[in-house]
């Protein structure tokens, strides 16, 4: 399970219930936005959730904004505000994709980016209802796919499954749904749901992506 210090701007508003559960889940955020986009300027118990998903997920993002992170957290916050983002497990990708256009941009590295991949995938597996084994997301800044199971995948002939050969991603982030069966159970790479304006690779990619 991830930890992270409160910075002492908002370590008032921390309650055992906002924390993050024994099992390691991330809590999301309430099902609406603060209203007043000037209650970001003073942090308050409402924001508190918000705060959590992240550097809950990533404490790394505080070293980009030492010591408490609150320019990062305000500046996110009016992205967010204005632009309303899914509050499932695709939040944690547009929190990637919010971070990947900041002014925090020249910053990020894989490691940020993974942290948030991966939050994501957990939250898909404890939600997602249908019959897939697991899931795989991939990033165009990355050759790392991250990978999460509800069943754990059988080996064929010792060969990791998550090792397999995957095309191109033609999205900025992708996803598949895994059946884990005959190894990963891969079939084609999908758009992240709910998020219309992803950006494509090129027709070479889309191509090989289509010949799977």
């Amino acid at each position: 399970m991830r930890s992270v210090v409160i910075p002492s701007g908002v370590s008032r508003l921390v309650s055992k219930t906002s924390r993050i559960n024994s099992r390691g889940d991330f809590l999301l955020p309430f099902p609406d936005y603060p209203c007043n986009a000037r209650s970001f300027v003073q942090l308050d118990a409402r924001l508190l959730p918000y705060w959590h998903t992240l550097f809950d997920v990533c404490p790394g993002l505080l070293k980009l904004d030492p010591p408490d992170g609150l320019n990062i957290f305000r500046s996110f916050m009016t992205w967010a505000y204005r632009n309303h983002p899914s509050l499932n497990w695709t939040y944690y990708l547009s929190v990637c994709r919010w971070l990947l256009t900041s002014t925090y941009q020249a910053h990020i590295n894989e490691e940020h980016i993974d942290a948030f991949m991966t939050a994501a995938a957990a939250r898909w597996i404890n939600t997602d209802d249908s019959q897939a084994r697991g899931l795989v997301l991939a990033w165009q800044g990355s050759p790392t796919r991250v990978f999460d199971w509800k069943v754990a995948p059988r080996f064929i002939a010792g060969v990791d499954p998550e090792k397999e050969d995957f095309p191109p991603a033609p999205w900025d982030f992708s996803w598949c749904p895994l059946t884990g069966k005959g190894g990963a159970g891969f079939r084609r790479w999908l758009p992240i749901p709910g998020y219309e304006r992803q950006t494509q690779v090129s027709r070479a990619a889309r191509d090989e992506q289509k010949s799977c």
